[in-house]
């Protein structure tokens, strides 16, 4: 009776793992037809806001604007020994906006901050992309979201390009 008690656990756990690996195995390949996925908006509302006064200020100017660019995309690593280590810190990092001329040119960034930019590892991000637009030198503005009104923050900026 005990040896039958212990091999029905022994094959209810084979059984098991069995079944938990052939889960883990289901891998869909790309294009298999199941598509998870739903359209979100691409700013946020406050960004969105933000977005409508800045794009009244930059019209007038002739400057463009590109939403949540990755750093990636403006970016190239040159530490080619230590590339992969470096590529990561920028490869899912984006600006919020990003300011060009007539011929794409990067003219600046904006970032918004928002209350959780106060936390310490939200804080440290901020500092790495500040740290890096100075070494490409250009210039990133941080807009502080409390209240809403940018419409002179924008300015001071747009006048100092």
């Amino acid at each position: 009776m005990e040896n039958s008690i212990v091999l029905g656990v022994i094959i209810l756990g084979l059984v098991f793992l069995s079944f938990m690996i052939g889960k883990k195995s289901e891998k869909r390949a790309i294009g298999d037809g199941h598509y998870p996925y739903k359209l979100k908006p691409i700013l946020t509302k406050t960004e969105y806001e933000f977005y409508k006064v800045l794009r009244e200020e930059c019209e007038e100017r002739g400057i463009l604007i590109c939403p949540k660019v990755r750093m990636e995309d403006y970016l190239t690593v040159t530490d080619k020994e230590n590339y992969m280590k470096y590529r990561g810190h920028v490869k899912s990092r984006h600006i919020d906006f990003i300011l060009c001329n007539d011929d794409m040119e990067m003219l600046a960034g904006i970032e918004l901050d928002d209350s959780s930019h106060e936390r310490k590892d939200v804080k440290e991000v901020d500092n790495f992309k500040d740290a890096v637009f100075k070494k490409i030198n250009i210039p990133l503005y941080r807009v502080k979201t409390s209240g809403g009104k940018y419409k002179k923050q924008i300015n001071e900026f747009i006048e100092s390009l």
